[in-house]
């Protein structure tokens, strides 16, 4: 057949361009290329509870022959999509993101795909919890690491680990209602919206270790004196997912606040925070908060905590500072969950909701205006029916809170031979300490004579504190005792009115820099002398488990007026971390005091060593990355005498200090904010006012005595930071004679 002529015809000059593509207009019986094959999607969610917003999503392959494709970020619903065409299973995948400010890393294995389709692939704590059940060392970092992915994560591991976690998970009824039928943590499509399975994120606290995966349900409500008891998961569990521990059951409904509950409570302290401190508070020239403003004043009217109104105590101490200024609130969590405590002795403080009805504390993040990741505890209880503040209502400024200190000291000839030499006080090291507080400054404490706590750590009989003779700041009480009585050690007859200590320290343990254990002096109880009773008998160990994050003091009040063995009133405090043993310090990083600084306060012979008068001082320092200091101190001690009414002398140690507070957090800085109100615990006391040879009223001035080269005058510099692990420690830096 002769080809078509294409002759130059308008109708078919459309046909002829058209056809001269195929063989010369000639036709053609050839297929149409075949459509490309869709591509082989993993998408999910990345979330912790809150969605992983802006997350880096990164998928690393077992074949270290392929390319792994570049990294996506997480839209703000923590949703994310990549193409792992090109990849060979098991894939493990990473988000690494900042939630309020705190850098986290969290992966999920995938063991195999469906090709040319989408895949589900969430990444959350609970794929992370999996991912560490199948790591070496439980570490689900380790399978970054192709070739330890390649023989870690087969399809039987990840499919085992994954029914353990589940398994445990479903013995809490309302747990297992979220989650649903045949709920797959990676697999299983949800919403980062607070409902659902992102509810059961909220409530679960998940550690991985190479001990195991610890879950803990913080939403099961604890009896009075309880602790969170978590259960444990480890690799060779999981050769039997159907036999798994249980949880505690969740409260029941109504039982914690939802989230929605705690966003429009967290919403009402940000409206506050986003004021100005002149708009937030009223305030005097001395700086003493009168009044909050409307937007601030979001607590019942009956709101009280460690014996100060919503005004003295939020208002004075948090929403009068400019660090917190614009500071936006994260997401609140239940961190724990209380019964309600039914208590019945007399004696014992009730509190007003808390006895009767449950009670959740509640972590709300903050984020700063200088982009620093901050926190606070809040007691919540139902007002009217309705989740509300409420503070935790005591009567007192007491509480009991583990502390890790470092001490770097600055008169290393202090422990030379022949010049006091000491095998401890002289020397740098670390502190494990027990911070017991009882603030002689609360209303009606003029009665008290003395306090005593019990409680993990502590000696089983109580350590006591009564009034101090010495002269100063906050440590009004001093630790005398650790026996438990509140009489006379030298004929167990005469009751204690006040002690010569000033230390509220109960000293758990201590470690040289490097870790390594340190001998603390052993304390001496006899009836001629009571030496080092601030310091543990034994160094206590374990204390990530012997103390426990949120456990429980008490602490008992003896009066003057009764006289008795027996306690006046009996309270109760909860820690918020677990303690720490000291010789953890060497693993953890640290500020640096300017040397400069350190030279002329912390020197006999520097030129600030002498009184310090005015607040216009500067403390400097450097902070690790994820670190801050959140305010610092100059303290200072010596000894003088002081006679009172009766013409009766005596010697008194006399303490001061000047109070150092950044203008914004994550600065190096800072300039000094007020001194330290100078009193004596005695002389807030009308029983002891002229009794004895208690040498009251002495103290006058507030100013920070001077640093001389006399015996026993001591002073301190310190910075009390926050850890990348958000957790309090104080870094210390001391020249004692």
């Amino acid at each position: 057949m002769k080809p078509a002529h294409c002759k130059p015809n308008p109708t078919l000059a459309a046909l002829c361009a058209s056809v001269a593509l195929l063989a010369a207009c000639g036709g053609s019986d050839s297929p149409a290329p075949a459509a490309p094959p869709a591509p082989t999607l993993l998408t999910g969610v990345a979330a912790s509870g809150a969605a992983l917003a802006g997350a880096s999503i990164v998928v690393i392959d077992s074949d270290t022959t392929t390319t792994d494709p570049a990294a996506v970020t997480a839209g703000t619903d923590g949703r994310y999509s990549i193409d792992v065409s090109a990849l060979k299973v098991p894939f493990v995948v990473q988000a690494t993101a900042t939630v309020d400010g705190v850098t986290t890393k969290t992966v999920a294995v995938v063991p195999s795909v469906a090709a040319n389709t989408s895949n589900t692939a969430n990444v959350t704590p609970l794929t992370n919890a999996v991912a560490a059940l199948i790591a070496p060392g439980g570490d689900p970092l380790a399978l970054l690491v192709p070739a330890t992915l390649g023989t870690s994560a087969t399809a039987q591991k990840v499919s085992d680990a994954s029914a353990l976690l589940v398994n445990t998970l479903s013995t809490d009824p309302a747990i297992a209602a979220a989650l649903g039928a045949n709920f797959n943590p990676l697999t299983t499509v949800f919403s980062a919206n607070g409902t659902g399975v992102d509810a059961v994120l909220d409530k679960l606290a998940i550690d991985v270790s190479a001990a195991g995966v610890s879950i803990t349900n913080l939403a099961a409500p604890l009896p009075a004196g309880g602790v969170p008891a978590p259960v444990t998961l480890t690799p060779a569990q999981a050769a039997t997912p159907a036999v798994v521990p249980t949880l505690p059951p969740s409260a029941p409904v109504g039982g914690v606040p939802t989230a929605a509950e705690l966003a429009a409570l967290g919403a009402k302290y940000e409206a506050c925070l986003a004021l100005p401190v002149a708009q937030r508070v009223t305030q005097d020239a001395a700086g003493i908060v009168s009044a909050v403003s409307p937007t601030c004043n979001f607590a019942p009217s009956d709101w009280k905590s460690n014996g100060r109104t919503w005004v003295q105590e939020l208002g004075q101490f948090t929403f009068n500072r400019n660090t917190v200024t614009g500071a936006k609130v994260g997401k609140g969590l239940v961190v724990l969950a209380l019964s309600a405590e039914g208590l019945t002795d007399p004696k014992e403080f009730k509190h007003p909701y808390c006895n009767t009805g449950p009670c959740v504390v509640v972590r709300y993040p903050l984020t700063t205006a200088s982009g620093v990741a901050a926190a606070g505890d809040w007691l919540l209880a139902k007002v009217g029916g309705a989740w509300d503040f409420v503070g935790n209502q005591r009567p007192y400024r007491a509480f009991a809170d583990p502390r890790l200190n470092r001490k770097i000291a600055t008169n290393p000839a202090g422990a030379a031979p022949g010049n006091n030499a000491d095998p401890f006080f002289f020397k740098d090291r670390f502190e494990s300490q027990m911070r017991l507080i009882f603030d002689l400054n609360s209303p009606n404490t003029n009665d008290v004579r003395a306090v005593r706590f019990t409680g993990p750590g502590l000696p089983s009989a109580g350590v006591v504190l009564f009034r101090s003779q010495r002269c100063g700041t906050d440590d009004r009480m001093g630790i005398t005792y650790q026996n438990g009585s509140t009489r006379l050690n030298t004929d167990n007859v005469t009751f204690q009115f006040w002690t010569g200590s000033a230390a509220a320290d109960f000293i758990l343990d201590a470690a040289n820099l490097d870790g390594s254990a340190l001998a603390m002096p052993t304390p001496v109880l006899n009836t001629t002398t009571a030496s080092f009773q601030d310091f543990s008998p034994t160094a206590v160990a374990n204390q990530v488990t012997s103390i426990p994050a949120w456990s429980r003091y008490k602490i008992e009040v003896f009066r003057y007026s009764a006289l008795s063995d027996s306690p006046d009133e009996i309270l109760y405090t909860r820690t918020n971390y677990a303690a720490e043993n000291a010789g953890l310090g060497a693993s953890k990083t640290w500020p640096t005091m300017a040397p400069a600084f350190v030279d002329a306060y912390l020197k006999p012979t520097g030129a600030s060593a002498g009184e310090v008068a005015s607040l216009a001082q500067t403390l400097s320092w450097t902070t690790p990355a994820g670190t801050y200091v959140g305010s610092g101190y100059l303290f200072s001690q010596n000894f003088a005498t002081a006679t009172n009414s009766q013409a009766e002398t005596a010697n008194h140690g006399l303490r001061t200090r000047l109070d150092f507070e950044p203008l914004a957090l994550g600065d190096l800085s800072a300039p000094g904010r007020e001194f330290a109100k100078v009193v004596a615990g005695t002389s807030l006391s009308t029983f002891t006012a002229n009794s004895g040879t208690n040498p009251n009223p002495r103290c006058t001035s507030p100013n920070v005595v001077p640093l001389t080269a006399n015996t026993s005058d001591y002073r301190e510099a310190g910075l009390s930071f926050r850890g990348t692990d958000r957790k309090l420690y104080n870094a210390i830096w001391f020249w004692d004679n």
